[in-house]
């Protein structure tokens, strides 16, 4: 196994303006046995001419569209490229994402140094307006073993994006993106891959190869969050069998601590209906002690009836409140 074929999954949807950097940034690449499988979303731009191009000019690239009885979205679009992969190794970029050109040719050279390692993770940074920023959003637990990733996870403290992570094909093969998640897709599937097995090999390696395009017009807008609330519920029935594991419950708390204080409150008014089925999940589920649901509860009440405008009743004091009593 001496140079393994690396197959590159790529989501696309209408992004014909900036696409072919993230081919270029492939197509450069000193390794050379890849395979790039592109699978389009219904772009209704120039993105399917753009792609043929790279298809005339190297018959590595691959080109699919989303099968019409699969959910839209970029989750289906990965699940069928994994489906069409021929590659022993996957690795998953987003089309506006890119990669330095010694970003296979490195990783390649890792894993096939140890042939038990079944996911290679590197450094990646943020591409804001073109620029390479220098440092790593990568975060790590203080011992890097896959289960304190897993805690990370699930707690909302991500430690990477998908495009840091080389997976063994063999690893991921029961692991699929949810069809059904809107936001967490990324957190969702790592979950998967780090709670399938006690005997998964992840490998740390600390060194910035690819990069992650900030587009902050996706960010905080009103649709943006309607969809983290819902998929919130959504992911937790997903992972309903960790919730069962009292040695996760602090985590899930964690996570659904920082969505209240980052997303639920913050933005009530514009989305009364999701927070509150969001709050009313809460409180049937068995995530809570008694103490916190009435803690959410009086949350749940201050919000809805603006009681936190009432001089005295600040919701600054609350929020460190609700922080202290959630995250226990």
């Amino acid at each position: 196994m001496n140079s393994p074929k690396v197959s590159v999954i790529i989501p696309t949807y209408n992004r014909a303006h900036i696409i072919s950097e993230t081919l270029d940034s492939i197509l450069n690449q000193i390794y050379q046995n890849w395979e790039c499988i592109i699978v389009d979303d219904g772009s209704n731009d120039e993105t399917e001419n753009i792609i043929n191009k790279y298809l005339k000019h190297d018959n590595r690239f691959k080109f699919y569209r989303r099968p019409a009885d699969r959910l839209k979205g970029a989750n289906a679009c990965r699940n069928y490229g994994i489906e069409n992969s021929c590659g022993a190794y996957i690795m998953f970029l987003d089309s506006d994402d890119i990669c330095e050109s010694f970003c296979l040719e490195e990783r390649v050279k890792i894993v096939t140094s140890d042939l038990s390692i079944d996911l290679l993770i590197r450094d990646g940074a943020f591409l804001l307006d073109d620029v390479k920023l220098s440092f790593s959003f990568n975060k790590d637990p203080e011992l890097k073993e896959s289960t304190n990733y897993l805690r990370m996870f699930l707690s909302y403290t991500i430690p990477w994006q998908t495009t840091a992570g080389l997976y063994k094909k063999s690893c991921i093969r029961n692991c699929k993106f949810d069809e059904n998640l809107k936001r967490f897709q990324d957190v969702s599937f790592n979950v998967k891959v780090l709670s399938q097995t006690n005997q998964l090999k992840l490998y740390r390696d600390f060194k910035i190869d690819t990069y992650y395009r900030v587009d902050e017009s996706k960010v905080l807008n009103n649709n943006f969050i309607s969809n983290v609330l819902e998929s919130l519920v959504i992911f937790y029935d997903i992972h309903s069998d960790l919730l069962t594991k009292q040695n996760y419950l602090a985590d899930f708390r964690k996570f659904s601590c920082k969505i209240i204080l980052e997303f639920a409150i913050p933005h009530f008014d514009k989305n009364k209906k999701e927070v509150n089925l969001l709050f009313k999940w809460f409180l049937r589920s068995d995530l809570y002690s008694f103490k916190q649901k009435t803690c959410l509860l009086n949350l749940m009440l201050l919000l809805n009836t603006r009681l936190f405008s009432i001089k005295g009743v600040g919701m600054n004091k609350f929020r460190v409140h609700l922080k202290k009593v959630i995250n226990k």
